[in-house]
């Protein structure tokens, strides 16, 4: 897993190297439920307070990330969005896909560490990673696999169009934290809100709504 992890970093910084990371004035909202054991916390109405949007766009990938403030990730609570064809959702505005996991997700729950890890489908139109380091500082949680519904009204194509707009309702575990059905581990059921323009060439910095 850390592993994974680690290398998953290392293609996003590479990805971001290769164009402007910028952000642009918007609105959107993250919100739903958390249960996270490590950190003590149970919140039915949690609310991430998303003021920050960035886009980062590199040969027909968008990864889109929505935060709480503009710091550091490792200081704030966020969502990234890495949208793996922007010409599937951009040829089908509006239109619900499904954003998969392999082992599906209450399969593993029913088997525990018997399976593999739950990792989003090479054929899934996205792939959804979660932070919490402001909810729960000094964690070690890794939300690095989303498995739900994601919908985009609008995205950004070059020359084409700016507008980013979507929405998502996603549930996250982190496997390691989960031994069976009767030891329920970490997750978060989420959902999700954003309208933004992409603005290339700007410096990356935190916007109100």
């Amino acid at each position: 897993m850390i592993s994974r992890l680690i290398a998953c970093s290392s293609c996003v910084a590479v990805a971001l190297l290769c164009t402007t990371c910028t952000t642009g004035a918007g609105d959107g909202r993250v919100w739903g439920s958390l249960y996270l054991p490590e950190c003590g916390v149970v919140d039915e109405d949690y609310d991430m307070g998303v003021d920050f949007f960035a886009a980062s766009y590199f040969e027909n990938t968008l990864q889109v990330r929505l935060q709480n403030g503009g710091q550091d990730q490792a200081l704030t609570d966020g969502v990234v969005i890495q949208v793996r064809d922007v010409d599937l959702f951009a040829g089908a505005p509006s239109s619900t896909f499904d954003i998969e996991v392999e082992p599906p997700v209450e399969e593993y729950l029913e088997q525990g560490p018997d399976l593999d890890s739950p990792e989003t489908t090479w054929d899934s139109p996205a792939r959804v990673t979660l932070f919490l380091n402001k909810t729960c500082p000094d964690n070690t949680l890794a939300f690095t696999d989303g498995v739900g519904t994601i919908t985009f009204s609008s995205i950004y194509v070059p020359d084409e169009s700016k507008r980013i707009k979507g929405g998502f309702h996603l549930r996250f575990i982190d496997p390691r934290t989960w031994e069976g059905p009767g030891e329920i581990g970490a997750e978060a059921d989420l959902f999700g809100e954003f309208d933004f323009n992409y603005s290339r060439g700007a410096p990356a910095q935190a916007f109100p709504k």
